[in-house]
């Protein structure tokens, strides 16, 4: 018997999927938002509201540097009397965040969001390139498809 090891049964769907199925699967490239460092709290904030999103990735250089959620800003800006014009994305953005590769399983996302308390995940490829955002939300809808289909 393995202690703490998720070892997947062969009727078990659920886990065969967690364990087997690249995150690739998941991606649309639909949600997929970027902004620049130097850009406002502001923009974010009306990018957020006109596509109906909470998550930026913060590039430079054609480099991922940060990830930036309306959940930061709630906490890190809102409610205090500032000109959201005049704070910068670089000035609460989470810097270096964690990321995952195409071709990771399910399980491994999923690991890092728990291990870290994230939300969503960056997905870029091995040039840097981002390909999308992987949510809670997206593993939870197909593992209920995959348990339900």
């Amino acid at each position: 018997m393995h202690t703490g090891v998720l070892i997947p049964r062969r009727d078990d769907r659920v886990q065969n999927v967690m364990m087997n199925k690249p995150v690739s699967d998941l991606l649309t490239g639909k949600d997929l938002l970027v902004a620049s460092p130097t850009d406002s709290i502001a923009k974010v904030v009306e990018i957020f509201q006109k596509e109906k999103k909470n998550c930026v990735l913060v590039y430079d250089n054609h480099r991922l540097v940060g990830i930036l959620s309306n959940r930061d800003i709630l906490l890190k800006v809102a409610g205090y009397k500032t000109d959201l014009s005049k704070v910068s994305v670089e000035s609460i953005m989470t810097r270096n965040p964690e990321y995952v590769r195409p071709d990771a399983p399910l399980a491994f996302v999923v690991n890092k969001m728990a291990m870290g308390g994230f939300r969503q995940v960056p997905v870029i490829d091995s040039s840097g390139k981002p390909l999308s955002i992987i949510t809670i939300k997206d593993v939870m809808s197909h593992l209920s498809k995959t348990k339900n289909g």
